[in-house]
């Protein structure tokens, strides 16, 4: 056995910028879990600040104040969903590849990230935030999807007059759905939303219908 086994290098002492991003993101976490179980007015930052177990001064630091603290929440929540839509286009994909990538990266994003579905609703019904920050913006899955659909159309693989903006709608709320209105569905309607197998069966028929929707049949 080596000396270095014996003897494992020190683990280097956090440097004060690695402890100020620790800080900043901890904050930023526990803000975004509180604003997604209650909303902006239902949050205090002296609430934020003792569950993260942090002083005051640092969310004034950091964000400046609750609405600056609050827009970075959302603006987290976009990225992560953007980092995920960016990866469907890498290689071009005919449309029938990005639909079904696309419908598996919602479900999936929206399954794994509760208080995204969470935020975007209270967003939604409240409109704390006057206007929406320009970084959150779908321009670049739009334009990913725009090219799809123009070469689509080219190959006749696409039906004629489809808008990106409509076709985005379209996806996100189908997949949306399942989880937004989670439990009231899986009360009126009678399936389990939160059963893997469930959701399966969901991610499938969602697919079916978009394709049948977009695409142009064989014959034509």
């Amino acid at each position: 056995m080596s000396a270095s086994a014996h003897n494992p290098a020190p683990v280097p002492a956090p440097t004060p910028a690695n402890r100020s991003t620790q800080t900043r993101l901890r904050i930023l976490q526990t803000a975004t879990h509180l604003f997604a179980r209650k909303g902006f007015s239902g949050v205090s930052v002296d609430e934020i600040v003792s569950a993260a177990g942090v002083n005051k001064r640092m969310v004034y630091h950091y964000f400046g104040n609750k609405s600056g603290l609050y827009t970075a929440a959302l603006e987290a929540a976009y990225d992560r969903l953007a980092n995920v839509e960016t990866e469907i286009f890498v290689d071009e994909p005919s449309v029938e590849v990005a639909v079904e990538r696309l419908v598996y990266a919602y479900f999936g994003f929206l399954q794994n990230h509760p208080d995204f579905v969470d935020l975007i609703l209270w967003e939604n019904l409240g409109r704390h935030l006057p206007a929406l920050p320009a970084s959150l913006t779908k321009a670049p899955i739009l334009q990913a999807l725009g090219r799809v659909i123009e070469r689509g159309i080219a190959s006749r693989q696409i039906r004629p007059g489809l808008d990106p903006q409509h076709m985005l709608i379209h996806l996100i709320g189908i997949c949306m759905i399942y989880f937004s209105n989670r439990h009231t569905l899986s009360q009126t309607v009678g399936l389990d939303l939160q059963n893997p197998a469930i959701l399966q069966e969901g991610i499938r028929q969602a697919i079916s219908l978009v394709k049948h929707g977009f695409c142009q049949p064989p014959d034509q």
